[in-house]
């Protein structure tokens, strides 16, 4: 590599350590990263905002609009009552569903849609029975990442996989899911031994809500109303959005302005109050410096370095390829990196003479699952850690990967006995 790549590769692993060390807020590091990227012109500015994944960004500010609106009405405490309700307050039910309930949503909406509907549902169930939501929390990030793995549709990596390999919907439910639920079953049950001593929910809180008449918890209802037929349409828009050619943050930004339009909020309050403008920043300033490492040749350089160490050996390739993913998918977002390995993955195949197909799967296993291993990964993440840090439980880089790097591990190895079974009868033909 040359000077410029080895600077931005300096800069990035500088960013991501001062984070690591709790020097520098996340936000904070990375926009300073990515300034000097763009500063020292190992970036040009118009490189920096082609590489910006604008609907990702649009996305975000849309569904922070929706769900900050939809906050106003009362009907996350009604959700919250009435899962204690139907679970009698049983901490570790409520614990297993609350991760199904997001796999389930993930499969088929965008990962941040999830988090920004479920989380805050979460928080009101906790306080509502006094239960430490920090376990909840990770299982529900967690489940959200797994449960976009399981489909063509759950997770931008599988999208751009799936148009490239010529996978079908049907292709992801035969491989795919049965794969990832055994990951979710796997890393809940992880999550759930981590805090077993947190999973438990106050008797005398549970037992007083017995008696709380759950429709009283709507504060607005007209605002409810409106809110959750919004919600519903922008729901639909985001499975047909392919199907019609728009993209997911462009439905998202139109629900938002509807739902200003008609609920007559308080716009000021809503866009200073509900949109989280840290985690904006970090995901700007993330895939400007992503997309410097990709403009001066790094991430060329490794997939050139990886195809010279595992080509020649099929069943190397194709665990190489997932751990590989899997690993560098904690640090670097996974749409940057599928978009460049995709083809790398292809090459390797044409160059080792064999089907393409398992290397594929290995790649999208490892893309998505790799996202739970830091706050880097996935933007799902950072998103459920903002919420945990404006309820005043801030996690730190450090406690997060002491259990998501324990996650992302023990998913690769379920991963990895999946594709052998999968894939090693077809490459070894």
């Amino acid at each position: 590599m040359d000077f410029r790549a080895w600077a931005t590769l300096l800069i990035f692993a500088a960013s991501l350590t001062l984070i690591a060390k709790g020097k520098l807020k996340a936000a904070t590091s990375t926009l300073l990263g990515a300034s000097l990227m763009v500063i020292t012109g190992l970036i040009s500015g118009e490189e920096a905002v082609a590489s910006i994944d604008h609907n990702t960004i649009g996305l975000l500010v849309g569904m922070m609009i929706i769900v900050g609106i939809l906050s106003k009405s009362g009907l996350f405490q009604f959700m919250a009552v009435k899962a204690i309700k139907i679970t009698k307050g049983n901490a570790v039910l409520i614990f297993w569903i609350i991760s199904l309930l997001t796999a389930t949503l993930s499969a088929f909406l965008d990962n941040v849609t999830t988090v920004l509907l479920v989380t805050p549902v979460v928080l009101s169930l906790c306080d509502l029975i006094s239960m430490n939501p920090m376990p909840l929390l990770f299982a529900e990030l967690f489940a959200s990442n797994i449960g976009g793995t399981a489909t063509l549709i759950g997770d931008p990596p599988n999208m751009i996989i799936g148009s490239v390999a010529g996978f079908s919907f049907n292709d992801f439910i035969m491989t795919a899911t049965p794969v990832s639920l055994i990951v979710l079953a796997a890393v809940t049950e992880l999550v759930a031994l981590y805090y077993k001593r947190e999973i438990k929910a106050d008797p005398a809180a549970s037992g007083r809500l017995k008696d709380v008449d759950e429709s009283k918890l709507i504060v607005n209802r007209p605002l409810m109303i409106k809110s959750v037929i919004i919600i519903f349409f922008v729901l639909l828009g985001f499975i047909l959005c392919r199907m019609i050619n728009v993209e997911a943050s462009t439905v998202a930004l139109t629900g938002a302005g509807l739902l200003l339009a008609i609920s007559y909020a308080d716009e000021t309050t809503i866009i200073h109050n509900d949109i989280e403008w840290p985690t904006l920043i970090y995901f700007i300033s993330l895939f400007v410096m992503g997309g410097a490492l990709r403009v001066t040749g790094v991430i060329d350089r490794m997939a050139h370095l990886l195809i010279v160490i595992l080509a020649g050996n099929p069943l190397l390739m194709l665990l190489g390829i997932l751990w590989i993913s899997g690993i560098t998918c904690m640090f670097v977002n996974n749409i940057a990196y599928t978009t460049i390995f995709v083809r790398v993955v292809q090459a390797m195949a044409t160059a080792a003479h064999i089907p393409a197909a398992p290397l594929f799967w290995a790649l999208a296993f490892g893309a998505c699952l790799g996202g739970n291993g830091t706050y880097f990964g996935a933007a799902a993440n950072a998103v459920v850690v903002d919420f945990a840090a404006k309820e005043g439980m801030p996690v730190s880089f450090g406690s997060f990967c002491r259990l998501g790097v324990r996650a992302v591990l023990l998913s690769l190895v379920i991963a990895s006995i999946g594709l052998v079974v999968i894939g090693w009868p077809v490459i070894s033909k």
